[in-house]
Order: C-alpha cells, then structure tokens, then sequence
C-alpha cells in the first residue's frame, strides 16, 4: 500500500489522509466509552501520567469500586470523582516506582488476591485524614450495600487494611465460584473480568510499593513515652476575665473636656459610625424596638431580679436622654435585632402572645411602662415615631459618642483593674478578694426606679412563660437588687478552664499567639503561680494563674502502652507515605495534566432525588 502512495504523488496522499482520518473517526465514534456524541482525540483521557492515558473506563471503574451504595449525595460532599482520579494518578506515579526500585506483581499473585476474595482500588494518601475519611466511607458503603459485613468492614478500616473483601464463593459450596466472580466484577466495576484484573495487577503493584514505603518505620519506647506525656500531661488554669465592656459601663468616667478632645482626632470615626447606625435608628412609622435581657430555663426569683435590675438600668438611661436604640445596641441579647438598634419590624403577627399584646398596645413614641416576661425573658418595648426624628438623631449622635469615648478609654482602664488583679494575688490574695478590692472603687451607689413585671393580659398567655402560662392579673413582686460594677455579668469573674495538654486550647477568646503563651506558662509553671503580666485578648485582658498540673505516670503509660504505640504507629506510617507520594506528585506535576470535565460532581437538580444513582 505504501508503495502505491509513494508510486502515484501527492493526490493519493491525500486520498490516503482521508482514509485515515475516516478510520479514526469510526474508531473514535464507536469505541466502546463513546456515548451520543463524537468526542475528540484530546477527550480520550481522564488524565495523562507523564504521556500514559488513564482511560475513563478506568476511572469510571476505580469511581464505581469506591462507593458501591452509588450515593450522589455521599459522592457530592466527598468530591470523589476528583478522589478516584487523584487515587488513579497516585497508582501510575507508585508504579514508576516500582519500576525505579525493583518491585513487581506475578500472576500468581494477583490469581490468589482474587481467588481469596480482595480487590483494591486507589485512595490518594497525601492528606492522612482526608484519606482515612474516605475509607472509612468506603467501607460503610459496602457494608450498605450487603457487599462486606459490617463488623468485618470496621475491622478492616480500623487495621488500615484497604484491601476490601468481597466475597466470589458460591453460597451453598463456599467455595469460589467463577459465575458468581463474574457477575459482582461487573456490578462493582463495569468491566470485562481480563480488564478487571489487569486494573487489580496495577493496584497491587501500587500497594506493594506503599507497603515498601509504611514496614520499615518504626515507633521506639523512648519516642511512645515522650508522646504519651505530651499527650497526657495535663495542666488547669484560674483565669479572670477583664473586659472592655465593663470597663467602659463602669470604670471609665467621661467628661464634656475628654469629648471635645477625642472629637479633634477622631471626628471621621464618629460620622462613620453615625452613617453605618443611622438608618437602622431613625424611627419608622409602626416599627417596634425591644431590649431582651434573658432568663435561664426555670429561673430563680435572685436570676429574675438580677434580670429585671439591668433591665431598669437600661430603662433608666433611656430616661436621662440616651437613645433606645444603642442602649439596645449595647445591652440586649437578642443579637439579631440588637445589631439593628433593637428594630423587629412593624408587624408583630409572628411574636408570642404577652409581647404581642404589649406591642400592640403602644402609640408611637410610647414604652412600655415595665417589662414584658416571655418564654425569652424580660422585655423592653418602645414604638418608633417618625415626628421624634431630630429628637432621635440628636439623641443617636450624643449617646454613640460618649460611647465610643468610654471604649477608647476603656483599654487602659481594663489593663490597670487587671494588673491590680494580679498583683494582688501574686502577693498572697485569693481570686475572690483580689477581684473585690479591684472593683470596689468602681461600684458607686444609684438611684434607679426598679421596673414591675407588666401583667400578661387576658387572652395573651404564653405558654413558655416562667408562670406556664396563666394570664396572671398581678405579677408577685421579686427582690430588690442594684446593677452595677460589681453585679454585672460582665464584671471579673473567676473562671476555671478544662484540663488540656500542650497541645490544646486552655480557653476560648484566645488569639493563636494568646494560646502559645499560656500554654508555655502552663506547662512551666508551679501550681498557683500567676503569669507575670495580665494576658491581652481582643475583649480585654486576662489574669491567669495556674491551678493543677497532672503529670502522666509510667504504671498509666504500661497499661495502654501496646494500643497507644499501634496508633502512634500508624500514624507515623501516614505521615511517612504521605510525605512520599506529595513529594512524587511536586516532581510529576508537570507531567501529570488531568481533564477537569471528569471530575465535575454532578449539580443537584432541584427535582432530583438527592440519593439518585447518578453512575
């Protein structure tokens, strides 16, 4: 044929081109992959490992064998096409290796594999707990789907065994049974049985290699010890709280002189904050603003005087000309609205019965006269009126001032209460004593008019309510109690952490940074040691003291010392195949170029099944 071409010049080379082109075009429309539409010669390939085609049969298979329960939802949030691929890939870079290191697989080998009912298939290992998060899936959806018995399927998972096992015996011989191979190859993979093995010979291969990599580590006595205390060494801390918000409510005092000051430096953070706050507290026709201070499930009486005393602080505030809406800001706990001035809208449909009632009640410009108890806790209503706007905006740019006057003190004041904390007790004096002699100065007496827990009205109970929700005519009047320095729930408090190792997290608000240094204190220090300086954190600033350190115990250590260096074990053989298939996919990746239209999960069709056989 060729000496025909070469015979008769360039018109039979381009006959010859066509016939060509024709016969790779069958072959590409009809090859056995192909679906309705023709597909180009650079599709052929899920991916190319330094220039070898990863077939998408291949793939297509390596997907199907990792999650046999065929759950789209699963496959979704585990990104497992991309898994199969990356776990495919990982296989080829593994056989160069072996190649490289003189390892290889003989049919035998893969004969009994197969005879003995194990298949394998590819997790990519480079991230050890995304790995072992695959697995363990994997072999929960054999387990659904009747493939692997569940205990057998934890066993394995638990072993770090990744061969799975699948049983090709006939169910009355129990013995191994070609039919029966046949049928679950193809349900499992979608192959021919000589496709199958050839796929089965590469992942042993592949596994041989990363048996290479995982055997030779080892975990010494001396290394399982220093762990073990690492891990068991425990320490408990005292820590005080000293916050900013405290500090600016009660211990900062602000003159018209410290405004005025403050205004000549900072009079673009004041119009920033009135131009972020404004619109959410000018008044608007029908709206309703509240201030929630919550209650416990099952308060005391003492936990709802408590309440109602900060509730007729806020009340009382509002009365002397600060605006409702960021005394809100400041005090309420209902986040959602605080953050809006206390604002919930203008229809009050939705809300509980007593608050309702109340809401309803008012007229614009009008508070409740007392709080309104709910299945939340006390409340404080006022109704917006458009007619009040200069009012409010006045009352808005006065109130957010000092405001942020206080906070701007309020660091170096936060940081001197600490400091005296701390000193105190580093001079003898209990948590409790030194915390009472910092806030003393700070803890003034007040004139505030308690508020009286509004009846529910007829009609409007709440069955959440602390009363269960009888429509009470008269609420029984609750102790007498002041809020201030040193009752408020932000005041210092002594606070007691869990006991964590040097490892862990001594308690929450601490910056990365924070959590280092009490760590290294912890871990350093002896029992009621106190650090040498109060510890900033972004709300304030800490006092912390060492309460107990627990050292572990070699008689703790002989107990769990064989499951303790098992797991230690099989970590650091991770770690160390890990660090070598991350370190061969750096040199390939050059080499490596993946068609990212195979490993897109599918999108969830809002009428879809969301457990849809999507294979």
């Amino acid at each position: 044929m060729l000496d025909i071409f070469r015979q008769r010049g360039l018109s039979n080379v381009i006959y010859g081109a066509v016939i060509v082109a024709t016969i790779l075009a069958f072959v590409i429309t009809f090859r056995p992959q192909a679906q309705s539409k023709t597909a180009s010669l650079s599709e052929a390939c899920a991916a190319r490992v330094r220039g070898r085609c990863i077939d998408p049969k291949d793939f297509g298979s390596a997907y199907r064998i990792l999650m046999p329960s065929k759950s789209s939802r699963l496959s979704r949030r585990l990104n497992l096409k991309k898994v199969a691929l990356d776990g495919l890939i990982e296989r080829e870079l593994l056989a160069d290796e072996a190649a490289r290191l003189g390892i290889a697989v003989t049919d035998k080998e893969v004969t009994d594999q197969l005879y003995a009912g194990y298949i394998r298939v590819s997790v990519p290992a480079a991230d050890p707990t995304i790995e072992q998060s695959i697995l363990y899936e994997m072999f929960q959806s054999y387990a659904r789907a009747g493939l692997v018995p569940q205990d057998v399927a934890q066993s394995h998972f638990q072993a770090r065994d990744t061969a799975i096992p699948v049983d090709f015996r006939d169910s009355k011989s129990k013995m191994f049974d070609m039919k029966v191979y046949e049928r679950k190859v193809r349900e499992l993979s979608n192959r021919s049985t000589t496709e199958f093995r050839e796929e089965q010979a590469r992942e042993l291969l592949a596994a041989k290699v990363r048996d290479a990599i995982r055997d030779p580590i080892r975990i010494s006595e001396p290394e399982a010890w220093d762990e073990y205390q690492r891990r068991y060494n425990t320490a408990t801390l005292t820590y005080i709280p000293v916050k900013e918000a405290w500090a600016a409510r009660w211990a900062v005092d602000v003159s018209q002189n410290d405004i005025d000051a403050w205004l000549k430096d900072h009079q673009p953070v004041l119009d920033k904050a009135l131009e972020k706050n404004g619109k959410e507290d000018a008044p608007a026709a029908g709206h309703i603003r509240h201030i929630l201070v919550k209650l416990p499930y099952g308060a005391t009486e003492d936990e709802k005087a408590t309440a109602l005393a900060k509730l007729s602080w806020a009340a009382a505030r509002i009365k002397a000309g600060d605006s409702f809406a960021e005394v809100a800001r400041e005090i309420s706990d209902d986040e959602g609205s605080a953050a809006r001035g206390g604002d919930v809208g203008d229809k009050t449909d939705g809300f509980v019965g007593p608050f309702k009632a109340a809401a309803d009640a008012l007229k614009p410009g009008e508070i409740t006269p007392g709080v309104v108890e709910t299945q939340f806790g006390y409340h404080y209503i006022e109704k917006d009126d458009p007619a009040k706007a200069t009012d409010v905006a006045a009352q808005v740019k006065r109130t957010l001032t000092r405001a942020l006057v206080a906070r701007s003190k309020a660091t170096d004041t936060a940081q001197v209460v600490a400091k005296k904390i701390e000193e105190s007790m580093r001079a003898g004096k209990n948590a409790e004593d030194a915390i009472k002699d910092a806030v003393a100065p700070y803890v003034r007496p007040q004139r505030i008019e308690p508020l009286k827990v509004m009846p529910a009205p007829a009609g409007a109970s709440d069955a959440g309510a602390a009363d269960g929700g009888a429509a009470a005519t008269e609420k029984a009047p609750l102790p007498v109690v002041s809020f201030d320095a040193g009752t408020d729930g932000d005041r210092p408090q002594t606070q007691t952490s869990n006991a964590f190792n040097s490892g862990g997290d001594p308690f929450p608000g601490l910056t990365p940074e924070g959590t280092a240094s009490v760590v290294r204190f912890a871990f350093a220090a002896k029992d009621a040691e106190v650090m040498d300086a109060p510890l900033r954190v972004p709300d304030g600033f800490d006092v912390v003291q060492l309460k107990q350190r627990k050292q572990a115990t070699k008689d703790e250590f002989g107990k769990d010392r064989h499951s303790f260096e098992q797991e230690l074990l099989m970590a650091k053989r991770d770690e160390a195949l890990s660090l070598y298939v991350k370190r061969l996919r750096s040199q390939a990746k050059d080499d490596v170029k993946v068609d990212d239209a195979f490993v897109q999960e599918a999108k969830v069709d809002g009428g879809a099944d969301e457990d849809e056989d999507e294979y």
